[in-house]
């Protein structure tokens, strides 16, 4: 919805896991059917289940990552944005709220309900259709994997990307324990983590785990109103239950709940277009002036954060002597409701003058406090119900290991996005209400056969039919107040303190309540108005209403008593009004309530083949080739119940060749491992906000569609707009290695070097402006041979860890550090173009998407009291440098909108096992 306003290696082994490695390790091998267990490994090997059954990652045939629960702790990570920096290739970025993952430059921004990611999300072999709220489940984790590339035949629906899979420790048969961590950082942070895991007779074992986390906020509120809260504070509550049963050696049931809860003030970004733009002094700011960027101009109401995510699943395992037969089952409701207003701007020399209309303005006072007391909001609320069912057949002993199954996946979404237009001239706010409903059908079957002990060969297909409809309404509210050439229309008040939405309680739907065909001003205003639960506390335009859709003389302004028609002589002492002698209500601009109505229906064929040979034990090599797809979809209907324009599905193969390689220099373990790659990436989606004239222009110049815009339609209507866009390349070669040296010292390295650009595309509109506001630039450019957003040239990762034995204990440390180059966030790679279309670097500096390389630096070392591990204390410093960059980026007419990682966090941990 965010697009509407303006997602490696290890540690030593004998690092003690959160609850203890050796409880959490005990309860999932009791929790798991024998068949699937790995064969025995060493303490240094690391676990992957890309192919959907547990191998060592040196054996496993493709590429993947693997973060354990006790590296997210060393490192102070939080939630999975905070591995944006630690795996190469991956990109994980809170845009508003929305959790976007991009991997080696596939993913998608579309986060609307129209939207799926394009890398899927997996917990405990659940499919999470949306990832709000997830990130604070992130404790009591046993590890977190991410497989790269197409995942259609394994993960199953749009993971053209790859997918992600949260694996949690299940309980433990026989096993009564508990742990207990505390924590304490900087920003006030305060955590407390704890795991309980509970025999019941010799069959049953129940397991307790819970979080509790809140910091301050990482935002500063350095403006002249003070007492408005920032966003990035957190307060976060999450459990979960899970029960074990094992009536037999062949059957295992395991049956898991959980809550998670998050508050706070959550996410609004920072809006840059001030200071990187034109202001009144004709100064061009520098990024470099800006000295924190989370330093902003509060104004309007303390942003609300409401998160609630539960979910019930069971799995159920039965062996017989010659397959394991699985059946997954998942019911989840993910409720994401944030409310705010956006800061006024980041803070830089100047600020306070730019927001007063110039150094010497007359009227500076008066211009910054109406800029201050501006309550222009936005709620936005997203209630997703998923069903997830999945039944699989599988094997996993040669010289056949094959996994044959059905999946059915179904979401119901609620979605609304409110906003308020305080004190804007013709312009009282948008809404969309929305209901969507989306299903998944899909059988898959995937095969290995061991031609020689040495030589395998893969292959899988699978079949999806993914279908999804919407309905409900989309509107544009102007409403202004003025004269009869609306001359005037700063004095509409909207949206201030004690403001509600009706948001879901809205009973009118289609405004045309009379069903004669035709939609009154009257009609307008009820329909509007029934969208308001109340207005604010300082709200003119409920009285405005009282005076009906018609022109109207009133000697007084609507909530300014003081504001007589005879005294308008003073200017802006009476909101902006300039003089007249008379008062019009009225809606300037109809056509501006668009019913929605869309529907979408695909059929896709994903399919995999891979070849692997051991030239010795140590020593892999494999190819393979994979397709993946990514369902097509809908818009928004253009004019009310017109037409919504669709967008065909999107498909990547990717070749990959590599090896797998452990060896000894000398008495040092190493490990060496590389692959060459490169995606076919076919039908790529962009999506990006589009007048209404603009989205039309471009459906039926390239779209394959003809659009007839029903009369009376308003075509400055801003929408959300996707569509096939190109055909691009993405290639680049990747290695990864490590050493176990001497004084129990590791060292673990990863180095990618990637290639991304447009390879083919027809023009595209430049979203970056608007036709209704500056259309000499709104108009169609070429893409071809641009960089795909979100991918750095360089990325590189290196883990140095050590662990000292002591008398009295053990003493280990970690640093971990990283490298991005340069990258930019949006298809046109801070170019603009001058009126002959040729294109330079930007001079317009709200154009600048931009990011330049970055170091990161993560540390963690902890002391194990006694040797049975029951006590620990740890310290950790998370992004030392305090290196703060983009995340994502979001480019409009009016916003160069920023939102940033982490800053740096520190603090210390106790632990204690009972």
């Amino acid at each position: 919805m965010s697009k509407r306003l303006a997602a490696l290696g290890t540690v030593s082994a004998t690092a003690l896991a959160f609850s203890t490695s050796a409880i959490a390790q005990d309860a999932a091998s009791d929790a798991q059917p024998e068949a699937s267990q790995p064969e025995a490994l060493d303490d240094n090997t690391i676990i992957v289940t890309a192919d959907r059954r547990e191998q060592s990652l040196q054996d496993f045939a493709g590429t993947a990552f693997v973060v354990t629960g006790e590296e997210l702790l060393q490192r102070g990570v939080q939630d999975f944005t905070d591995l944006q920096d630690e795996i190469p290739g991956l990109s994980v970025a809170n845009n508003g709220g929305n959790v976007e993952v991009f991997i080696r430059g596939i993913g998608s921004s579309n986060n609307t309900e129209l939207g799926d990611p394009a890398a899927s999300f997996h917990f405990d072999g659940v499919n999470i259709p949306r990832p709000s709220g997830i990130g604070s489940a992130f404790y009591d984790i046993e590890r977190v994997e991410v497989n790269v590339g197409p995942q259609g035949t394994l993960r199953g629906r749009n993971a053209t990307a790859g997918s992600v899979n949260a694996i949690s420790f299940k309980p433990g048969l026989g096993i009564w324990d508990a742990g207990l961590e505390a924590e304490y950082g900087n920003y006030n942070q305060r955590s407390l983590r704890g795991a309980l895991n509970i025999p019941i007779g010799e069959n049953v074992a129940v397991r307790f785990a819970g979080l509790y986390l809140a910091h301050d906020s990482y935002y500063n509120n350095v403006g002249p109103v003070q007492g408005i809260g920032v966003a990035e504070e957190v307060e976060n509550f999450s459990g979960r239950a899970q029960i074990l049963f094992k009536p037999t050696d062949r059957l295992t049931v395991v049956v898991a709940g959980d809550y998670i809860s998050e508050g706070g003030t959550g996410y609004t970004g920072t809006n840059y277009a001030l200071p990187l733009g034109e202001i009144a002094d004709g100064n061009l700011q520098s990024l470099d002036q800006i000295n924190d960027p989370r330093d902003v101009i509060a104004r309007g109401i303390t942003p609300d954060l409401n998160t609630d995510h539960w979910g019930i699943r069971s799995t159920i395992t039965y062996e017989t002597d010659d397959m394991t037969i699985e059946y997954i089952g998942s019911y989840r409701d993910a409720v994401y409701d944030y409310e705010a207003t956006t800061p006024l701007s980041p803070n830089f020399p100047g600020v306070i003058d730019a927001l007063s209309g110039g150094a010497g303005n007359p009227n500076a006072d008066i211009i910054l406090q109406e800029s201050l007391d501006n309550f222009s909001r936005f709620r936005i609320i997203s209630d997703s119900r998923s069903q997830f069912h999945e039944l699989r057949l599988f094997n996993t002993e040669g010289p056949w290991i094959w996994s044959v199954g059905a999946q059915y996946i179904n979401e119901k979404q609620f979605s609304f996005l409110g906003s308020t237009g305080d004190r804007t001239p013709f312009f009282s706010g948008i809404e969309f209400n929305t209901n969507t409903d989306s299903e998944a059908w899909a059988v898959y079957g995937d095969m290995t056969y061991s031609v020689t002990d040495r030589f395998r060969l893969t292959g899988g297909a699978r079949v999806t039919k993914d279908k999804k409809e919407r309905n409900g309404v989309a509107a544009r509210y102007a409403i202004a107040l003025g004269d009869g050439n609306f001359n005037c229309c700063l004095g509409v008040r909207v949206g201030t303190e004690g403001f509600e939405f009706a948001a879901r309680d809205r009973t009118i739907i289609n405004p045309d309540t009379d069903a004669d065909g035709t939609i009154s001003d009257q009609e307008v205003f009820d329909f509007y108005a029934n969208g308001i639960a109340q207005f604010g506390d300082r709200d003119n335009l409920d009285e405005i209403l009282n005076f009906g859709p018609f022109p109207g003389f009133f000697g007084t302004v609507p909530g300014r008593p003081d504001c007589l028609d005879t005294n308008f002589g003073d200017g802006l002492t009476c909101n902006g009004f300039e003089p007249s002698g008379q008062f019009t209500f009225g809606v300037p601009f109809q056509g501006q309530i668009f019913q929605q109505d869309g529907n979408y229906e695909d059929e896709f064929f994903d399919w995999r083949l891979r070849g692997e040979y051991d030239i010795t034990d140590d020593h892999l090599v494999y190819a393979l080739v994979s397709n993946g797809h990514k369902s097509g979809g809908f818009n928004d209907n253009l004019g009310d119940l017109g037409v919504a324009p669709t967008y065909e599905t999107e498909s990547v193969v990717l070749y990959e060749l590599g090896s797998k390689n452990e060896f000894y220099i000398g008495d040092v373990r190493a490990r060496l491992n590389g692959s060459i790659f490169y995606n076919d990436y076919s039908d790529q989606v962009f999506t990006s906000l589009l007048s209404v004239a603009q989205a039309v222009q471009f459906t039926n110049t390239f779209g394959g569609q003809t659009i007839t815009l029903p009369d009376n339609t308003s075509q400055a209507l801003i929408v959300s707009f996707s569509f096939n866009a190109a055909d691009s390349e993405i290639y680049g070669a990747q290695i990864d290695g490590g050493f176990d040296l001497p004084a129990n010292i590791s060292l673990d390295f990863s180095a990618l070097y990637l290639e991304a650009q447009i390879k083919k595309a027809e023009d595209i509109q430049d979203f970056r402006f608007q036709a209704d506001v500056d259309a000499a630039n709104a108009v169609f450019r070429s893409i071809e041979g641009r960089r795909l957003p979100r991918t750095p040239k360089w990325q590189l990762n290196a883990k140095l860890s050590q662990v000292f034995e002591l008398p009295t204990g053990q003493l280990d440390y970690v640093i971990s550090a990283g490298y991005r180059s340069s990258q930019f966030h949006t298809i046109f790679n801070s170019l603009e173009f001058d009126a002959n279309g040729n294109a330079s670097t930007v001079t317009d500096g709200r154009l600048l998407d931009k990011i330049d390389g970055y170091f990161t630096m993560d540390i963690g070392a902890g002391y194990t009291i006694d040797d049975a591990g029951k006590y620990r204390i740890e310290a950790y410093a998370n992004n030392v440098t305090n290196s703060v960059n983009e995340a994502a980026i979001i480019i409009t007419q009016f916003d160069n909108t920023r939102f940033f990682t982490r800053p740096r966090t520190y603090g210390v941990r106790v632990r204690a096992r009972f």
